[in-house]
């Protein structure tokens, strides 16, 4: 049974929310991200008013730090330095969505936020055990991180409406369009890893505002 959602147990993640990811004509330009940034906007901003910790996980390789991995083989523009790299405008959060003071903001250089980072030491020291998982893209390094998290026996719930993902050309079994590459791997999550919600779920029920009321 999943433990109940509350600021004193669960953090927000956002993942790869970077120019470099939702800048038009980016490397890895992801449209769908960009269209559903008011929604994780309002969201952050309802995360911040009720005290939950939010996470910023960002993909950044630094000049000659040898890092890239097979990663260099999978995606010529990181290996050529054209697309997460160190000290370029491409690797800062998108403006309206920036760390504020009391974010958690940590760099990766895998698809999975755990991997090489103190993710998992950072999240243990806030007493976190439910994870939400927004960012892009839904099935690579957001649900790299989710499923990593899984395995470290967190609670996990993907947010059906601030995650997203690009459609896929045909790579030998046909072409798949953003909203189908979407609701499978919302499904497949739903089914075999945590919970799917969405933010506005969430703000009405147990995230919601406390209106304190003091009687006289």
């Amino acid at each position: 049974m999943f433990p109940e959602l509350s600021p004193r147990n669960t953090a927000l993640l956002i993942v790869d929310m970077s120019l470099d990811f939702l800048q038009v004509g980016a490397p890895f330009e992801t449209v769908e991200g960009r269209d559903m940034l008011p929604n994780l906007t309002r969201f952050i901003r309802h995360c911040r008013e009720v005290k939950l910790p939010i996470v910023y996980l960002n993909h950044v390789h630094h000049p000659g730090a040898n890092d890239k991995g097979t990663l260099a083989d999978r995606f010529p523009v990181i290996r050529e330095g054209k697309a997460v790299r160190g000290g370029t405008e491409g690797v800062k959060i998108w403006p309206e969505i920036a760390p504020q003071p009391g974010d958690i903001l940590i760099e990766k250089i895998r698809q999975s936020g755990f991997m090489y980072t103190r993710l998992d030491a950072t999240l243990k020291e806030l007493n976190v055990v439910n994870l939400l998982m927004a960012g892009v893209s839904t099935g690579a390094c957001v649900e790299s991180t989710a499923r990593d998290a899984v395995s470290r026996d967190y609670f996990v719930y993907m947010l059906s409406d601030v995650t997203a993902t690009s459609g896929i050309s045909d790579l030998g079994w046909g072409e798949m369009d953003s909203d189908t590459l979407q609701r499978v791997f919302l499904t497949n999550f739903a089914y075999h890893l945590g919970k799917v919600a969405s933010t506005g779920e969430l703000m009405a029920g147990p995230l919601a505002v406390r209106i304190q009321v003091i009687h006289g």
